[in-house]
């Protein structure tokens, strides 16, 4: 499937989300504000850090089918493809990327015949994914940048990174 401009311009506005709520999560992480939490919402929100960093390694690395949109995808906006390009490291990331598809996605055998990994086991790869977005930003024209942006921020302002 391909999108023009029309239907990307409301893709960043979907990604927005994602990006948004994934920054707020990994801070409360990072911060420890979680600790601060009762069990039940720490692990909430722990698992929809979780979900949101498995849409964004999926948009990144991903080959989309169906109706799926993928960083690749905008590559039809001018001056795109010349500034975002990806090497993943496929290997590292296939291996996480399958871990959470099988303990968020699905419900595998996985779950209870493997112990689950710790956090940190995915916290190594935020970092990366926030390059990338910086990086996957800065190559959008400067419109659907500003659209990117601009719903980037309204998230953030009523989806605060605070407990």
């Amino acid at each position: 499937m391909t999108f023009g401009k029309t239907e990307l311009t409301k893709a960043v506005k979907e990604l927005a989300f994602d990006v948004q709520h994934f920054r707020c999560y990994v801070r409360l992480y990072r911060e420890g504000s979680l600790r601060k939490c009762s069990p039940t919402v720490e692990q909430a929100v722990r698992y929809s850090l979780l979900l949101h960093f498995r849409l964004l390694l999926d948009f990144f690395y991903e080959q989309p089918s169906d109706d799926d949109c993928c960083a690749d995808h905008f590559r039809v906006l001018p001056g795109f493809a010349a500034t975002f390009r990806l090497k993943p490291n496929t290997r590292v990331l296939e291996a996480v990327r399958k871990t959470l598809h099988k303990r968020l996605g699905h419900l595998t055998a996985t779950r209870w015949r493997r112990k689950a990994p710790p956090i940190s086991y995915y916290a190594i790869h935020f970092d990366r994914i926030d390059k990338l977005i910086v990086k996957f930003e800065g190559a959008l024209p400067d419109d659907v940048r500003h659209i990117f942006t601009e719903h980037i921020h309204h998230w953030d302002v009523s989806h605060r990174a605070r407990i």
